[in-house]
């Protein structure tokens, strides 16, 4: 997937034996934010140097290992990308129980985040480019989702006609309705990018999946 935007462009990798969707947005002047990198540094390594990008952020959705595991490209990237993860979800890092390494049979490579993700945050690259933190909890307690415009990257909340886990430590089915509730709210046309499968749209969901609250009347700006 190559998603153009007269002001950026967005970026689909997908990396490791879960296929996770890692997405890097890039402005005109190259600078660029990474989103999950999964477990497979190499092949994000090779392209952000294809591409010379000049990396300013790594955020995480959540803290699974296949979100998560290419963090330490961090220490590889010469410019020294700034590591982002909700607070509640920095303890999946270190923890190769709750992040999971450890039953994907993988190793994990721990790198400390350099701040916390907080709802109604944002994250700001250029003028043109500005994500939106949204808390989201209930796949794990520190999901988040970021919206940059009409694209909504929506982590392991919401996927084309699915939903994230909730058998997972940490997950939570009552807290990731409340969470799905939240984002059937924002416009119709919004575009999910999820962390994993194919993109869709916040209508499609709202229409065809089981587990997202009908609610086509209101939504936020």
């Amino acid at each position: 997937m190559n998603l153009i935007n007269y002001e950026f462009k967005i970026e689909k990798l997908i990396l490791g034996q879960f296929e996770t969707n890692c997405y890097i947005i890039i402005s005109k002047d190259k600078r660029a934010i990474i989103i999950d990198p999964g477990n497979s540094a190499e092949k994000i390594m090779e392209f952000i140097e294809k591409e010379k990008v000049y990396v300013r952020y790594i955020l995480n959705t959540h803290g699974h290992h296949d979100h998560t595991g290419a963090n330490h490209i961090k220490t590889q990237i010469k410019q020294k990308p700034l590591l982002g993860i909700h607070q509640n979800d920095a303890i999946y890092l270190a923890n190769n129980d709750l992040n999971l390494s450890v039953f994907f049979g993988e190793k994990n490579i721990y790198v400390a985040p350099d701040f916390f993700l907080r709802d109604a945050q944002t994250i700001e690259l250029t003028e043109e480019i500005s994500l939106k933190v949204i808390h989201t909890p209930g796949h794990t307690p520190g999901s988040i989702c970021l919206k940059l415009k009409d694209y909504l990257f929506s982590g392991d909340l919401l996927f084309n006609n699915g939903v994230g886990r909730t058998d997972l430590p940490g997950g939570n089915e009552y807290i990731l309705l409340k969470s799905l509730k939240k984002i059937a709210r924002l416009k119709p046309d919004t575009i999910i990018l999820p962390g994993h499968g194919p993109e869709t749209t916040l209508r499609h969901e709202l229409k065809t999946n089981p587990y997202m609250v009908l609610n086509n009347n209101s939504y936020d700006e």
